[in-house]
């Protein structure tokens, strides 16, 4: 599908239908272990209602609300799927060695089906349940095993549980299967009693880097309601949540957070979604079409009063035709066809009941693998290795699958006709839908709904159960006949529901045979449908409609005219004067080549005898033109370029298209003809110039440099001096000229202009640098240098490369001088990278690593309080990791 939606989404937080999760019961709605997962660490016991009130270390239950386990000490709060569903509760266990809590598979087997190369994401939602937290050693650690698996990286989160009022946090991990089954398993790395308790809820496990993409359902309107037609969006692939649109008839585009569009009128439409990324993915040309299949020819006319005319109704039977105002001269109502010769204008419907409409879309699998949602995976053009929980959309399913037989389709019965093919699942707990649509429908009305189904081996026959809205309406079992398409057929009464969700899952979960085909789905009532079409009387003195646009630009393409109701056909086109092209027959406009100005255009035809003119007025519009193209020059006295400008021709208000640096841009809404592009330094083309009528494609290249502007120096050098020490220079490193030097920040002591300055070594000072260029000055770089007393040895620099020198970053003397230090490191932002224990630096200095990775080449700031009182000054200043030559 192309990225071809033109409105602008804005962004919500949407719950909606998500890519397919491979993970069983991660929302634990299901119960607890055995049910797509299992529990097997010791000192883990599960909790069962009633409960008591309390808990001990290692307690666990599936819960609506954690406070029922232990309302002394766990918070009061909903699940994370839908606010009051369940989630995994867990009192931190104080057993050590990785006991597991949480293994995927139905007995902590693991994840099968996977594909060999493929990357996937691993998520879950973690909180903290207890409602008093010291501080993070009371947080649960959680932490992942995953085998069979390469590239395994903690992509969003931490495998800290949140601090209580953060509520719920997602944690997503990446990696790549290097196997088709995969152990997934999760543990709690701290083992306190104190604190160390949190829920977990939906657990999912994705294909990754799935790109957008979605397919739908078309609910054609029905016969009682011109605008009762449905849209139905099911999205796959991006990242939920996401935002869906429609845009056609409605005067604008309609967006909504479920993907289910109502009350659609017919016509043509655009369509698609937005991730939480931003990622666009849409759809042009579906057609919403009226569902009535009668029709009558001829169409709407304008005939002069008393014309015999003769109206046939097709596609029914059994037709009942009425008027309105009523025609006296219709006498015989229940004909196919009518003969009348009216003197008024008059609409005549055809009315007949049909039995046969059909609300679902593409039951017949003949558009191919689109308009249904599935929980099974899509395999084309073949599955060769006979993966369960599989399906395609095939014409044999011999071919798709070589044990399989070699049917033919329901629906054409030539071989060439499309059918499901369906590689039953193994999944036990019944929520597995091989095919589910939603669909509009009328109210308290009988439907019927029906499948064809067939064998496709004969063992393990399948179990099709189906469900309209949550209920069941049967459980078929599938006849031994292979390629024998049987009818299945359910009666059900809308009730007040005006859409239905029917859905179709296997109930039989052996993973040998339990084969089959389905084709033909229906969901089928009787309504009444008809048509219409309206006779005009032609007027003595009709209006045409002839309308053009207004104004109509030299360079545009062929012009129609714009006829209304009462349009006569036979009649002729004309221009009073000379100067613009125009067909006379059908009236079209050629504007290339014509002069500006106004004309008057005419439409005379004959109604009833007599010649009727109707005029228009339309004004050909010269092309806006660029006259000259200046400016752009160096300003040095203030540091700015003078602006490009444009002199242009034309009726304001003008407009600019162009690019700067090759991204584009746009200027619009400017009243006068000099117009003011920018003064910002690039490369910039022209593209095209607008008035308030035309468009015009214009070019030219103008380029502002920087060049001749001066720069600001940076300022390299040690940050850290010991009092009365050597003191090294501080350098400029990217300019070499014009260099000065300062002591404050207002520029006024100045110091000179060498190219390296030798800072004072007595006490803590800022210097700055500045560039000095065509007499403008830039703006100053700044430095500190730190003056203190040496009474410990703070390095400057070292190198974690793991060569066994100098990896760590050693501060001697440190915890015998002061042993209730605390070091502290900071990046330039000031995020908090590394803080030791008090008066523990020394056993475990900093290695240069933030979360188990090797920092940058950089500097980083320090912060060192000597005492944890505040009554000695903290020591500050850059450490740099630098590479190791």
């Amino acid at each position: 599908m192309k990225n071809i939606l033109i409105y602008v989404f804005a962004l919500i937080y949407t719950f909606s239908i998500n890519a397919q999760n491979l993970l069983n019961n991660g929302t634990f709605e299901f119960g607890g272990p055995g049910y797509g997962f299992w529990v097997d660490g010791q000192g883990y016991i599960q909790l069962n209602t009633p409960y008591s009130g309390s808990t001990s270390a290692g307690n666990y239950a599936f819960v609506a609300n954690p406070q029922v386990m232990n309302t002394l000490i766990f918070s009061s709060s909903a699940d994370h799927t839908s606010g009051n569903g369940k989630m995994m509760v867990i009192d931190g266990n104080t057993t050590g060695g990785q006991q597991r809590f949480w293994k995927a598979g139905d007995n902590g087997g693991g994840i099968c089906n996977l594909q060999v190369g493929q990357s996937y994401e691993f998520s879950y939602w973690v909180k903290t349940v207890s409602n008093s937290i010291a501080g993070n050693s009371e947080l649960a650690d959680i932490r992942i095993s995953i085998n069979n698996a390469s590239a395994v990286t903690l992509a969003f989160g931490t495998t800290l549980a949140p601090i209580p009022n953060f509520g719920w946090l997602q944690v997503r991990y990446t990696f790549t299967a290097t196997s088709t089954c995969v152990n997934i398993e999760l543990y709690n790395e701290n083992t306190n009693a104190i604190g160390n308790d949190f829920a977990l809820d939906d657990l999912s496990l994705r294909k990754n880097n799935i790109p957008l993409d979605f397919t739908y359902s078309i609910t054609q309107p029905n016969c009682a309601e011109e605008n009762s037609g449905m849209i139905v969006i099911y999205p796959t692939g991006g990242q939920p949540p996401y935002l869906f649109q429609i845009n056609g008839q409605q005067p604008q585009a309609i967006t909504n957070d479920t993907g289910i569009f109502q009350y659609v009128e017919p016509g043509t439409y655009t369509i698609g979604l937005m991730d939480a990324n931003g990622v666009i993915d849409s759809v042009q040309q579906v057609i919403v079409s009226t569902i009535s299949p009668i029709a009558i020819n001829p169409s709407d006319t304008a005939v002069c009063p008393n014309t015999a005319l003769v109206f046939q109704a097709t596609g029914g039977a059994n037709y009942q035709w009425s008027a309105s105002p009523n025609d006296p001269e219709l006498l015989i109502s229940n004909l196919d066809s009518i003969q009348i010769s009216p003197n008024n204008s008059t609409t005549y419907t055809a009315s007949a009941t049909i039995s046969n409409l059909n609300s679902i879309y593409n039951g017949d699998f003949e558009a191919g693998n689109t308009g249904f949602v599935t929980d099974y995976t899509f395999y084309a053009p073949t599955n060769p290795s006979g993966v369960q929980r599989g399906y395609g959309v095939v014409t044999n399913p011999s071919n798709w699958f070589p044990t399989f037989n070699a049917c033919i389709d329901h629906t054409l019965g030539n071989g060439f006709g499309k059918m499901l093919v369906v590689d039953g699942s193994t999944y036990n707990l019944g929520t597995d839908e091989f095919w589910s649509q939603t669909v509009a429908v009328e109210p308290n009305k009988n439907y019927i709904f029906s499948f064809w189904v067939s064998s496709l081996t004969p063992l393990n026959l399948a179990q099709i159960k189906t469900q309209i809205n949550g209920v069941d309406l049967g459980t078929y079992s599938v006849l031994t006949q292979n390629c024998a398409w049987n009818q299945i057929s359910y009666n059900w009464n809308s009730g007040s529901n005006l859409i239905a969700t029917v859905s179709l899952s296997d109930f039989n979960y052996q993973g040998n045979g339990n084969d089959f085909a389905v084709d033909d789905i229906s969901l089928k009532t009787t309504s009444v449908c008809s048509a219409e079409v309206t006779v005009t009387m032609a007027t003595a003195n009709p209006d045409y409609g002839l309308s053009y646009p207004t104004n109509i630009c030299i360079n545009e393409g062929l012009v129609s005219p714009v006829l209304g109701p009462d349009f006569v056909t036979g009649g002729f086109f004309n221009v009073i004067q000379p100067g613009i092209n125009i067909d006379n027959l059908s009236g079209v406009l050629n504007p290339i080549g014509s002069i500006p100005g106004t004309y008057e255009l005419t439409y005379t035809a004959q109604v009833c005898g007599v010649f009727i003119p109707d005029t228009h007025v339309v004004v050909i519009r010269p092309l806006p033109t660029l006259v000259e193209f200046t400016g752009g020059d160096y300003n040095c006295s203030n540091h700015e370029f003078n602006s490009l400008n444009l002199l242009v021709t034309g009726s304001p208000n003008f407009s600019v298209s162009y690019s700067l640096d090759g991204v584009s841009q746009e200027l619009t809404g400017v009243s006068s003809s000099l117009i003011a592009l920018s003064n910002s330094p690039g490369v910039y083309v022209l593209d095209s110039l607008s008035d308030a009528f035309c468009t015009n494609s214009i070019s030219g290249t103008q380029t502002i440099s920087i060049a001749d502007a001066p720069i600001t120096p940076e300022i390299l050098g040690d940050s850290t001096f010991c009092l009365n020490s050597i003191i090294q220079p501080l350098s400029i490193t990217n300019v070499n000229n014009g260099i000065r030097w300062y002591s404050n920040s207002a520029l006024t002591n100045y110091l000179g202009d060498y190219s390296e300055l030798l800072p004072s070594n007595q006490t803590t000072q800022t210097y700055y640098a500045t560039q000095t260029l065509n007499n403008c000055e830039s703006l100053p770089d700044s430095f500190t240098v730190y003056i203190s007393p040496c009474d410990i040895e703070i390095p400057t620099a070292f190198t974690p490369n793991n060569d066994g020198t100098n990896d760590y970053w050693t501060i001697s003397g440190l915890d015998t001088q002061y042993p209730k230090n605390r070091v502290k490191i900071y990046n330039r932002w000031g995020e908090l990278l590394f803080e030791s224990l008090p008066g523990t630096y020394s056993s475990k200095p900093w290695d240069g690593t933030y979360k188990s990775s090797i920092l940058p080449v950089s500097s980083y700031y320090f912060v060192i309080d000597l005492t944890d009182d505040g009554t000695m000054d903290p020591l500050n200043g850059i450490v740099s990791i630098i590479l190791k030559k």
